[in-house]
């Protein structure tokens, strides 16, 4: 008996470190991951992309930070702070919005953007 008690103890005293480690790790409540890492990291690029089509000045457009947050089973809304210049010549910065889908073939789509002001 205590023979075989020896090693099933050795196994648990092993495997409990990890099962602590892995429940220590950052959880990403939004999207059901741990380590915070999102699901789609195509999203905010298909985002930046889209958003840099609609500006009037593209080559003069900074993509400062983004977030994305799984709303749907593959659809996303990505936040991204820019910073732009308008029609008008004038440097901006503001937050745009995009409602991002994937796509059959890993591919994403941007049915909306929105722009700041």
């Amino acid at each position: 008996m205590r023979r075989k008690l020896v090693p099933a103890l050795a196994c648990v005293a092993i495997g409990l470190p990890m099962v602590a480690a892995a429940a220590d790790a950052p959880v990403n409540i939004e999207m059901g991951q741990r380590g915070g890492r999102p699901e789609a990291p195509e999203a905010p690029v298909a985002c930046m992309e889209a958003v840099k089509a609609k500006l009037p000045n593209p080559d003069r457009f900074r993509w400062v930070q983004g977030t994305s947050r799984r709303v749907a089973e593959d659809v996303y809304s990505v936040v991204g702070s820019i910073e732009f210049v308008n029609q008008a010549g004038e440097a901006r910065k503001g937050e745009a919005q995009c409602d991002v889908m994937r796509a059959p073939g890993n591919q994403f789509i941007v049915p909306k953007v929105r722009l700041p002001q």
